[in-house]
């Protein structure tokens, strides 16, 4: 056995494998559990970041669960650190990993600041308050974080002077000077305008209640538009401007007929209006408006719309549409572009499946695809597999053979489970060192594909579609603790285990939990990392959740690819602004 500290016959199976460690690994934070073994402990401080970077304090991803209600009792680490006074460390955490976009959703984040601005800790409420425009950065978010305070206020109005501070500040922040010593009034104008009610919040309700006043004149305009009243007239620059955009949102909203498609395309072309200043029968039916759109478009939103542009016959193989097939072309086919989106490769791929069905989830809108922009589309994907920094790590991917894996769509594409376990692989696979098996419920089906990193991604779900025909196991069934019983028995080493399965069982002889103890003590790896998918269950009930080394994820959706890498990689690289990924999150162009 390799390592140090324990005596195991080399011959021995791993299945006869029972460690016990005597001592706390040198270096590593452990504590000692009831069967007197040593086990790594989850820190409030890394249960307050597992919250905020996957709703939750536990181990485990749900996908699929946008709008899934918090309670306190999910964020009692946090309680537990403001009586140890440690809340600036935990408005510090909220802060960065909101603002530097490492959680999948922005709820978390807004919940966690809403728990400490209802603190009874003064320090902790105003910290939590001197961080609101950081972590709010659009109306969506303060809305949010408003009735996220609302809902702990019970009885009382929730509305104290602080509270009013702080809100009234994130109207004025925009007529103040900003580190860059710059003022944008306009931009208030813009978000006041294109998110004008969230999660039954408006901006007339939140300025009135918060007693919001400014001295900036350009920034009362904006109040004066939001709050119905007329808006006084001053001819300084900045207020110029404020009053010729909210002129052009009054006009674009008046917009109704044919007759005024081109005057709405100039107006969105001169002030770069968004959709949401766009009136519904235009977005309906209005190539001339999506052209003008669509130019204004970051990479993200240019494919998540591209199914609406064709549905409209803007890229019909016909010479007039040419420019807009060339621009999306262009676009996708633009390496720089598609660095600073950091779109997984997954994500792409399922934008093509779906591109390629020919119709949305609703089936309410159809199209004929674009054979360029398939073949654009899927050039992207492997392209942006290369984008990808190597790591350094020896990966094990094992992927189960069950049944709905075969048939399971995620995602609403007709993508299947197993297909989307060969997109990860095909991902890992041209940075990693990388070992897939395929496996049941018994060691000896265990069965190593051959995947080289010259394989494209159909080689490689060939590959993994293959079962062995000697194999005479039962399908349906698969036992999670084969990886590793597999691994120990190779004794080979790997930093990150990865499992693909169709749904969490376990059919043998060892808790998948205790198997991957053993490995880890048989092969002495203190720091590793095990994430389990089950792409068709509900349910999660593997990974310990106590351990910082586990990660289970529940279901598919188009945020688990980047989760997984996130906590596989644990990246310290300093994150960069990303446009792309904050207007997919309903953020601003400013």
């Amino acid at each position: 056995m390799e390592g140090d500290g324990m005596d195991v016959d080399p011959h021995m199976h791993p299945q006869d494998v029972t460690t016990h460690q005597l001592d706390p690994l040198p270096g590593y934070s452990q504590s000692q559990n009831a069967a007197g073994g040593y086990v790594f402990e989850v820190s409030d401080i890394e249960k307050l970041k597992r919250f905020l970077c996957l709703g939750t304090e536990l181990g485990y991803y749900i996908a699929n669960s946008l709008h899934r209600k918090f309670s306190k009792s999910e964020v009692q680490a946090i309680d537990r650190l403001i009586q140890q006074g440690r809340s600036s460390e935990v408005i510090r955490c909220i802060k960065d990993i909101s603002v530097h976009g490492r959680a999948c959703k922005q709820n978390p984040a807004l919940y966690a600041l809403a728990v400490c601005a209802r603190s009874n800790d003064l320090s902790t409420k105003h910290a939590a308050y001197s961080v609101l425009n950081d972590v709010c950065r659009i109306p969506t978010h303060l809305f949010q974080f408003i009735k996220y305070c609302e809902e702990m206020s019970g009885h009382e109005t929730g509305w104290g002077r602080a509270h009013r501070i702080a809100i009234s500040q994130w109207y004025k922040q925009f007529g103040q000077v900003d580190p860059h010593g710059r003022k944008n009034p306009l931009k208030l104008a813009y978000l006041v305008t294109k998110f004008r009610r969230r999660f039954k919040w408006s901006h007339k309700d939140v300025i009135r209640l918060a007693h919001v006043r400014s001295r900036n004149k350009a920034v009362r305009i904006t109040l004066q538009h939001a709050l119905g009243r007329e808006m006084e007239v001053d001819e300084s620059t900045e207020s110029i401007e404020v009053q010729s955009f909210l002129a052009a949102v009054k006009e674009a909203k008046r917009c109704s007929s044919v007759n005024d498609e081109e005057k709405l395309c100039e107006l969105i072309s001169i002030h770069q209006l968004s959709w949401e200043h766009v009136p519904n029968r235009f977005l309906k039916h209005s190539i001339k408006v999506w052209d003008v759109l669509s130019r204004l478009m970051p990479m993200t939103a240019m494919i998540r719309n591209l199914g609406k542009m064709t549905s409209l016959g803007m890229h019909k193989d016909r010479p007039e549409n040419e420019f807009w097939v060339n621009h999306v072309v262009e676009k996708l086919n633009d390496y720089k572009q598609l660095e600073r989106a950091r779109i997984h490769p997954l994500t792409l791929l399922i934008a093509m499946k779906h591109y390629e069905k020919g119709a949305n989830r609703n089936q309410n809108i159809s199209w004929t695809p674009n054979s360029r922009i398939i073949e654009a589309l899927q050039n992207a994907f492997t392209r942006s597999i290369r984008i990808k920094q190597p790591q350094g790590k020896k990966y094990l991917m094992a992927i189960s053979v069950g049944e709905d894996m075969q048939k399971h769509k995620i995602c609403g594409s007709t993508i299947t489970a197993r297909e989307a376990a060969a997109a990860m692989v095909y991902s890992t696979i041209q940075t990693e060192d990388v070992e897939v098996i395929l496996f049941t419920n018994r060691i000896e089906d265990a069965f190593t594909a051959t995947i080289k990193r010259e394989d494209n991604l159909q080689t490689i779900k060939e590959k993994i579609c293959q079962i062995p025909i000697e194999t005479g196991s039962d399908y349906i069934k698969q036992d999670l603790s084969v990886p590793f019983i597999w691994a120990a028995s190779r004794k080979e080493k790997f930093d990150a285990i990865m499992v693909f399965t169709d749904s969490i069982t376990s059919c043998g002889f060892i808790h998948p939990a205790e198997a991957l103890k053993q490995y880890t003590l048989y092969m002495t790896i203190p720091d590793y990392r095990f994430v389990v998918v089950a792409m068709t269950s509900d349910k999660y009930s593997v990974a310990a959740p106590d351990s910082v080394h586990n990660l289970d994820v529940v279901g598919f959706d188009t945020m688990t690819p980047g989760i997984i890498m996130e906590f596989v990689e644990k990246s310290q690289q300093s994150p960069f602004v990303n446009d792309d990924i904050i207007l997919h999150a309903d953020e601003d162009r400013f």
